[in-house]
């Protein structure tokens, strides 16, 4: 579906909307909570550097602008996934299709623009590499939603790759690095690409009828139940890695770790291991694990 065919079709007409209505309905179709946890990623991030190295100065004001752009971009590839998607959300979600219909698509591509040009703006006061850096993801996002989501693995891969970026970001801000910022950019993409795979098994009825190739249809029914289950459990150890490397490179138990990624993790993704089939409990689960994750790196 092409810029041109996504403007021009409206299956129904709808009155417009106005005001508050509409920014309502942008507002939801951001995913919220996903920015929220994606906000609460850099912040926590930029504390842990703060805290490993108290003794120079925090440029503030810069990581704002750094968030501010981030989310904006993070908004926009949502609205555009919405514009290009809502003939398969038509089948798979339903609500968020209607919205679509009511903002109208060429309202919400004009929140598209008006969000990555607002995000460049943002990077004004940063260094050029950011400028290139923003600039490029913008670009990449427009090719997941034109075609990147349609190949499946690599669209799920470049999606992964992008939402841990913020903590690498951070640190090339600041000049810190620290032992548990490392480690929230590899557990940010494992549990994103996650969850861009099982969202593809849920979504499966409005997916394949338009040509997507995601892996889930790619696999026989007990192919994919091998695979999602193997990598269930690997998610399950992948949480513990951060603490036994801690452990054998400095012989340090971290115990808060351990005790919050297994309560905030490992318990989670225990519960959804008797539901592989499920996906949508799956996929908030998945959430809830990344979130308590991140969290436990705090104490790592």
């Amino acid at each position: 579906m092409d810029f041109t065919r996504a403007l021009s079709e409206t299956p129904f007409a709808v009155p417009p909307l106005k005001g508050l209505r509409r920014l309502y309905l942008l507002f939801i179709l951001a995913r919220p909570l996903n920015l929220i946890i994606f906000l609460a990623t850099g912040g926590l991030a930029s504390y842990v550097l703060y805290r490993e190295h108290p003794e120079a100065p925090m440029p503030w004001m810069e990581l704002c602008w750094l968030s501010g752009s981030a989310v904006l971009i993070m908004a926009g590839g949502y609205w555009l996934n919405d514009l290009y998607d809502v003939g398969i959300d038509a089948i798979n979600r339903p609500g968020r299709a209607a919205r679509v219909r009511l903002l109208t698509r060429r309202y919400l591509l004009e929140a598209v623009i008006t969000a990555w040009l607002l995000s460049m703006l943002c990077t004004i006061p940063l260094w050029w590499t950011f400028k290139a850096l923003h600039l490029l993801v913008i670009l990449s996002l427009f090719w997941y939603n034109r075609y990147g989501k349609r190949l499946g693995l690599p669209g799920n891969l470049l999606i992964a790759i992008l939402t841990a970026l913020l903590p690498w970001e951070i640190m090339l801000l600041t000049g810190r690095t620290a032992y548990a910022v490392d480690w929230m950019i590899p557990l940010a993409a494992v549990f994103n690409f996650a969850r861009e795979v099982v969202k593809d098994a849920e979504d499966q009825p409005g997916d394949v009828p338009h040509g997507v190739q995601s892996l889930p249809s790619r696999l026989s029914p007990s192919m994919w139940r091998s695979v999602l289950f193997i990598g269930w459990m690997s998610l399950m150890i992948f949480i513990f890695v951060p603490a036994l490397i801690k452990y054998i490179l400095w012989r340090i138990i971290p115990v808060e770790y351990l005790l919050l990624v297994t309560v905030g993790s490992a318990l989670p993704l225990l519960w959804g291991l008797f539901r592989l089939s499920d996906y949508r409990l799956l996929s908030r689960l998945l959430k809830v694990a990344m979130g308590g994750g991140l969290f436990a790196l705090a104490f790592l």
